[in-house]
């Protein structure tokens, strides 16, 4: 691989992470909280799994499904309980544990939020050829399936 290719990967995936966080904070109704791809992803999960379990999860739960630390899933948390985006209330049954929950609007947010980022990943497609547009999901994939589920190590970049 020749370094402008690595190079243009980083421009591709910067140019994305701007997008996607105009796309977020632009967003009707939105209130004017600056969330990054990360606490994005938590709210995501968040409300995913608030459909299994309705009284909320516990940050366990979430580490385990995130593959991150505990340490980093309750700072994160701890930005979107900031950010009146999650709530962490005491579990009735064990007064140790705390489940997080979605704010009111926050699964409201989300809707829009996936449906404008869908919208926008629709538009770049759109001026590529079906040929094109399978070449690049196809690499996007096995890129992404590359990628560790737990935070990017040295590993990758040896």
């Amino acid at each position: 691989m020749k370094n402008s290719d690595a190079a243009t990967l980083r421009e591709f995936v910067f140019k994305v992470h701007d997008v996607f966080r105009e796309t977020a904070a632009n967003l009707p109704g939105m209130p004017n909280i600056d969330i990054t791809v990360r606490e994005h992803r938590v709210l995501s999960l968040v409300c995913m799994l608030i459909e299994e379990h309705r009284e909320g999860i516990t940050l366990k739960q979430l580490a385990a499904v995130m593959k991150l630390a505990p340490a980093t899933v309750s700072e994160l948390v701890e930005r979107l309980v900031q950010k009146d985006l999650l709530v962490r209330v005491q579990n009735p049954n064990d007064r140790r544990a705390v489940q997080i929950t979605p704010t009111a609007n926050t699964r409201k947010l989300m809707d829009e939020s996936l449906r404008s980022i869908d919208a926008v990943c629709g538009k770049l497609l759109e001026g590529l050829s079906p040929a094109e547009q399978e070449s690049v999901l196809t690499g996007l994939s096995r890129i992404a399936d590359s990628i560790p589920q737990n935070e990017l190590t040295s590993e990758i970049v040896r």
